[in-house]
C-alpha cells in the first residue's frame, strides 16, 4: 500500500486498490478484536478462522523503524480449529532467505515476535524484510497481522498495521 504523509496524523491514501486493502485490514481487525472478547467469530468458506499462511511482502527493520508480527490462534469457542498450531516465521532479505523461527502456540495463545530483534539477535541483519507465517502441521489457523512503528527522522512519528495475503493450505514444513 502506496502511504504519502502530508503532515504528522494525515494521510492520504492512493487508488482504489489502497482503499479495498485498507477496508479488508480493518474488517480482519475486527475479526480479532471479536475473537477475543470471546464472540464466536463468522468464518465464511472455511471450517475455523484463520488461514494456514500469511506473507507479509513489505516490512523494513533499520534505524527508525520498528516491526511486529502478531498471531493469534483462536480458541474452538471462538470459531478455531482449537489445536496447537506449530508456527514458523521465515525471514527474507533482498538477497533471498535470511533465517527463520519456530514456535509452538496452544488454543488461545497470543504472541508477538519482534522482528527487528529476532534479525539483528539471530542473524545480524537489519534492514528490508519480507516475513512468511506458516502454521504447517495440524491443520490449525491462525490470525496474523504485521505492525510497524516508526520514527523517520526524528520529524514524522506514527504506526501501522496490516493483515497479510493468506493462503488456505501448507503442504510441507518450511525447514
Amino acid at each position: 500500500m502506496k502511504v504519502l504523509v502530508v503532515k504528522p496524523g494525515k494521510v492520504l491514501l492512493a487508488g482504489t486498490a489502497s482503499a479495498l486493502l485498507l477496508t479488508g485490514a480493518v474488517l480482519g481487525s475486527l475479526a480479532l478484536v471479536s475473537a477475543l472478547r470471546g464472540e464466536r467469530a463468522e468464518a465464511y468458506g472455511k471450517n475455523s478462522v484463520g488461514s494456514l499462511a500469511w506473507y507479509f511482502a513489505e516490512g523494513y527493520t533499520g534505524p527508525g523503524f520498528e516491526e511486529w508480527i502478531c498471531i493469534f490462534n483462536p480458541p474452538a469457542e471462538v470459531g478455531g480449529s482449537g489445536r496447537v498450531a506449530f508456527v514458523s516465521l521465515m525471514y527474507y532479505g533482498p538477497n533471498g532467505k535470511i533465517g527463520g523461527q519456530n514456535y509452538q502456540m496452544e488454543p488461545g495463545q497470543r504472541i508477538s515476535v519482534n522482528i527487528n530483534q529476532e534479525l539483528k539477535q539471530d542473524y545480524n541483519y537489519v534492514g528490508d524484510v519480507s516475513v512468511a507465517v506458516l502454521s504447517w502441521a495440524n491443520n490449525a489457523p491462525v490470525i496474523c497481522e504485521r505492525a510497524m512503528y516508526f520514527n523517520h527522522r526524528g520529524q514524522v512519528a506514527g504506526g501501522s498495521q496490516t493483515l497479510g495475503y493468506e493462503e488456505a493450505e501448507v503442504s510441507a514444513p518450511p525447514y
